[in-house]
């Protein structure tokens, strides 16, 4: 197999000038093993088409002097290449697609596909049901794409902001193996299963949030507003204040002077997280505390535990083998630091030891989760055992889910109320005060 080498840019019809490519790919024979080659190419879709010709699995694709992050990457995204338009349907806050359509986007190919309809026609169909315009336009560029000789699966990393990474993943399986109906099934089936945790864990917090976010207006409010008149009443009648109202009032006063600073601050701090996370090895750190938290943490692991077993199933019953499903399974968590453990147990794996044992050893997961992969090993039944595991953390974290709503909304009343209380109180202190003074002379 001819290997692609830097200053050896192959010839192109379009005759347009070719960009240097860093390739980051894995060969189909040899999945546990990646290397970095360099590829002349006019476009990114052309580079990632000659790799696939000559046999290579593509993991990651970068122009050579594109930046890779920086700190505008947090709120937009790079071009395909540099000095190039992308060919991409231009994106805006407008023009999105939602995971449920990307669902019965699926489900619907899948059955006419099934049915023995060719994929150019099969997308035709479709598109021509779909009620999102921008939507239709993507599904008209792929098959346009398709039609110019390209795969499916490259058409659908073109657009990574509709179709998750995964998705050009099994497609491309489902191409290899000629399985794509049935690794259409897979993937809406995962899409789902990955929708509805999601839906769960927001449901969950939604109304203690709408609470903190009423608390926090009312707060403000108070400190603008009602605090400063009575401060003025006090400081108009030279009365000595009790030490909680003096604190209250302080508060009053930084709110209303320091305003924009303290905005300021609590913007820059959220702009500083979000560039933190994007570092890889604050991210790992984040991501460790958050499964070490209180109350929190369980709840992060199970999530976690869903996301592994569930994805690891859905790639194993695709077709993909073990190692490299390990490796999705690992991104597909969206913990990097559950990810570098995992990533240790495939090199383990690749040794030729088991991959129950290995998770057990790096102790990531509950030793239930461990003993029962490892047992679905032994009985050659590993996928159904991940579905049990997937299933059995999902009904746990609804039940964590339903307790810690129940006990969270009185506790939040409760302990905002005791805020709200807590002003009004020192508000009326110094009048009670003076009001005794008053009766006993």
């Amino acid at each position: 197999m001819n290997e692609p080498v830097a200053g050896s840019p192959q010839k192109d019809i379009s005759k347009e000038p070719d960009i240097v490519f860093d390739c980051q790919v894995r060969s189909r024979d040899l999945p546990g093993q990646s290397k970095v080659l360099t590829l002349g190419a006019p476009t990114k879709e052309v580079a990632v088409q000659r790799l696939i010709a000559q046999g290579y699995v593509v993991i990651s694709i970068q122009a050579q002097g594109e930046k890779k992050s920086g700190f505008w990457n947090i709120f937009s995204r790079q071009p395909l290449s540099p000095g190039k338009a992308s060919k991409k349907v231009p994106t805006s806050i407008f023009n999105s697609v939602s995971t449920r359509e990307t669902i019965f986007f699926g489900i619907q190919l899948s059955t006419l596909l099934k049915a023995g309809i060719p994929l150019l026609r099969s997308l035709e169909i479709v598109q021509r049901g779909i009620a999102n315009p921008y939507f239709q336009k993507v599904l008209g560029h792929i098959r346009k794409r398709i039609m110019e000789g390209g795969t499916f699966s490259v058409a659908l990393r073109t657009y990574s902001d509709v179709f998750p990474w995964v998705w050009a993943n099994l497609v491309e399986v489902g191409e290899a193996t000629g399985k794509l109906p049935d690794c259409l099934e897979e993937i809406v089936h995962y899409q789902e299963s990955a929708a509805r945790i999601k839906s769960k864990v927001i449901t969950a917090f939604f109304y203690p949030g709408i609470l903190t976010f009423a608390v926090v207006i009312a707060l403000t409010f108070l400190l603008l507003f009602i605090v400063p008149k009575f401060a003025a009443i006090f400081q108009a009648q030279k009365m000595a204040l009790p030490v909680l109202t003096q604190i209250v009032v302080a508060a009053s006063n930084v709110v209303r002077f320091y305003f924009l600073w303290v905005v300021g601050a609590v913007v820059a701090i959220i702009i500083t997280l979000a560039y933190s996370s994007k570092l890889a090895s604050i991210k790992m750190g984040y991501d460790r505390l958050s499964l070490n938290a209180p109350v929190f943490g369980p709840i992060m692991l199970h999530v976690s535990v869903i996301r592994f077993t569930r994805s690891l199933g859905t790639l194993l019953r695709s077709g993909v083998q073990i190692l490299q499903a390990l490796e999705i399974a690992g991104r597909l968590v969206e913990n990097r630091h559950i990810e570098a453990s995992i990533k240790r147990v495939a090199q383990r794996v690749r040794g030729g030891q088991g991959l129950g044992i290995q998770l057990e050893v790096q102790k990531i997961f509950p030793v239930f989760v461990t003993q029962l992969i490892a047992i679905g090993e032994e009985s050659g039944q590993l996928d159904r055992f991940l579905d049990l595991l997937s299933n059995y953390y999902e009904e746990q974290v609804d039940a964590f889910l339903a307790r810690l709503t129940t006990l969270l909304e009185p506790f939040l009343l409760v302990f905002m109320g005791g805020v709200i209380g807590t002003i009004v109180i020192s508000m009326f202190l110094p009048i009670v005060e003076l009001s005794t003074q008053a009766g006993m002379r």
